[in-house]
């Protein structure tokens, strides 16, 4: 139930990301304000992580998990509406809807902290893979949903621009039913007692969730937390639009070309969670496949930014669909392994947090060096930023190899 839960919230995401950057250009926002618009989506999930994971370790991650998807159905309506009324105003709408649906990505944390609940530690890395794996299921059919709903439209006589909105409004549809399902038939997975007994020995106000997040937190946790974050600054470059717009600045995609690309790189991020996550994790440890995955995105950043035919921009997009594909779950395990059981929601928060502070830093700028020095200049410097990350987990990451392997499970689920 976890896992489809987090698939269906995955294919809404999925099909928000290629249109977006064409939204942007019907609002006439330029490469750095699309940028903007993308960080709205993280600074929500900086700002609301690490208090929600703490929360979950307190009354429990199905509700969080539920708060949260209503949320993300409220914030595709939003943006729906906006675009479709292009009136006075509606530019501020389309910024708060992006804010919703940012404050209600971190549904994520909750469905990743209950993986953790669930299973050993030699085990997250390839649970976290398959869980992974439903993000990689809404890349792929996220897009497909979007390109075949403007397909639709314009066979229907619709303009392009008249269409943008129409998969906002279906992504709404599926938000609003995946968050009906979760409240009929998902399991709580934080035993009863653990959390009843924090939050009756603690303050559960905001400040004192978020300094027991802080708390949580062991130097091997943190370790992990900056190489992972300095990598997403870097991929930022691909989620936060320049990716897109380089395809179709270099190659003149449409945005339903676009959505096609973001479809083969949800194959690519599928394929690597269910079938490689598990065994490289085995064979070369969390260190080692850390810095694997990372020497995978510097491959692909070097050759998106040299690409100026499509087989090459693939070629770029699938190493790093497959480093991607194996940082996320083994960097969540590794935080998860050296954190005490009872806060693991908290440490999974203060990790999306990060993320979220990345995709406000990421995609301004990456906006501003496409906009401003060139077309590649996002990618080579990410290349740049994840080599000295590689460098620095192989060089450092030694120390902590004991402490983000030896932590123990909570124990079974209920029921």
């Amino acid at each position: 139930m976890i896992w489809s839960t987090v698939a269906l919230d995955q294919v809404v995401f999925g099909m928000v990301v290629p249109v977006l950057p064409f939204l942007a250009k019907k609002y006439g926002l330029s490469a750095f304000g699309l940028g903007l618009l993308v960080s709205c989506y993280a600074l929500a999930q900086f700002l609301i992580a690490p208090y929600l994971g703490g929360l979950s370790d307190r009354v429990g991650r199905k509700p969080i998990l539920v708060v949260a998807l209503f949320g993300s159905a409220l914030g595709s309506l939003v943006i729906g509406l906006s675009s479709a009324l292009l009136a006075s105003g509606a530019l501020l709408f389309l910024f708060v809807g992006r804010i919703l649906d940012g404050a209600s990505g971190t549904a994520l944390v909750s469905a990743q902290t209950a993986i953790t609940d669930m299973v050993e530690p030699k085990d997250r890395p390839r649970f976290l893979g398959l869980m992974g794996s439903a993000f990689a299921i809404g890349f792929i059919a996220g897009p497909a949903v979007t390109g075949l709903s403007l397909t639709v439209c314009r066979l229907l006589g619709m303009s392009k621009s008249d269409a943008l909105p129409v998969p906002f409004f279906i992504a709404a549809a599926l938000a609003l039913v995946n968050a009906l399902a979760a409240v009929v038939r998902l399991q709580e997975t934080h035993p009863p007692s653990a959390h009843a007994e924090r939050a009756r020995s603690e303050d559960s106000g905001p400040l004192a969730v978020l300094r027991g997040a802080r708390a949580a937190m062991t130097p091997a946790a943190w370790f992990y937390v900056a190489v992972f974050a300095a990598s997403l600054f870097a991929f930022s470059a691909v989620e936060g639009g320049s990716f897109t717009l380089l395809a179709a600045d270099r190659l003149g995609f449409s945005s339903s070309d676009a959505s096609w690309v973001f479809v083969w790189i949800g194959v690519v991020l599928a394929a690597t969670q269910v079938l490689l996550v598990g065994p490289v994790n085995e064979r070369l440890g969390i260190r080692g496949t850390t810095a694997l995955a990372m020497c995978l995105n510097v491959v692909g950043f070097v050759v998106t930014a040299a690409s100026r035919s499509t087989p090459v921009l693939l070629a770029g997009a699938t190493f790093n669909a497959t480093g991607q594909g194996l940082l996320r779950p083994t960097a969540t395990a590794a935080i998860s392994n050296a954190v005490p059981p009872q806060s693991r929601g908290a440490a999974i928060g203060v990790l999306t947090s990060a993320q979220g502070a990345m995709r406000i830093t990421g995609p301004l700028a990456a906006g501003a060096l496409y906009q401003g020095v060139g077309i590649p200049a996002p990618f080579l410097v990410g290349a740049g930023i994840t080599s000295v990350a590689a460098a620095v987990t192989v060089g450092t990451g030694a120390r902590f190899d004991d402490d983000v392997t030896q932590q123990p499970a909570a124990g079974p689920p209920p029921g």
